[in-house]
């Protein structure tokens, strides 16, 4: 695997600077997270440094990539092909960046839909994502907060907010997404 800085080297020449400067500010706001939580920051910073390294390629031309590179697509994402480029993600990370683990790999496939079973890295590349500080949409503020006290609180309120923007822009909603969502009801009824 590359050191971090031969990763951001490259990153920062294959995909557009304005999607660069997003993920160093993912990165960073990952290792803010990871420390607010006492989680080990290696992996993470790898996965959300990473996470948009599917970028390279434009989404209208994901579906084709995908189907080249033997790639599978479901009907989410044959609909909404943006969401693959966390697949062309984890693609890129293994065969470019040399990356073979799998949490890492999972932090960059699950950082757009999430999924039942998250691991806290995952979760904070989720997290991350979302509110790093060139998101702006209402109730980031609240969900920066929540972030640095409790990731399962804070992936609730934000698998709610992205069901929401689905919802109101008539988008479909990734089955990972719903899975997500349910595992957290499930355990905060459990409780």
């Amino acid at each position: 695997m590359m050191t971090l800085e031969e990763m951001q080297e490259l990153l920062k020449d294959s995909i557009p600077g304005k999607r660069y400067k997003h993920s160093v500010n993912v990165y960073e706001t990952a290792l803010k997270l990871a420390e607010a939580h006492g989680l080990p920051t290696e992996k993470i910073a790898v996965s959300a440094l990473l996470h948009d390294c599917g970028r390279e390629v434009p989404s209208k031309e994901s579906v084709a990539k995908c189907q080249e590179l033997g790639l599978p697509i479901d009907e989410v994402e044959l609909h909404q092909p943006i969401l693959l480029h966390a697949k062309l993600g984890v693609y890129n990370a293994m065969h470019k960046y040399g990356v073979a683990d799998q949490e890492i790999l999972d932090g960059i496939l699950y950082h757009t839909t999430g999924i039942d079973g998250m691991t806290a890295l995952a979760k904070v590349v989720y997290l991350a994502d979302m509110i790093e500080p060139g998101r702006d949409f209402p109730g980031v503020e609240e969900l920066r907060k929540l972030a640095r006290k409790d990731l399962d609180k804070a992936m609730f309120l934000a698998y709610g907010n992205t069901i929401r923007y689905l919802l109101e822009g008539g988008l479909l909603i990734h089955p990972h997404c719903i899975r997500g969502y349910n595992e957290l009801i499930l355990a905060a009824k459990a409780k």
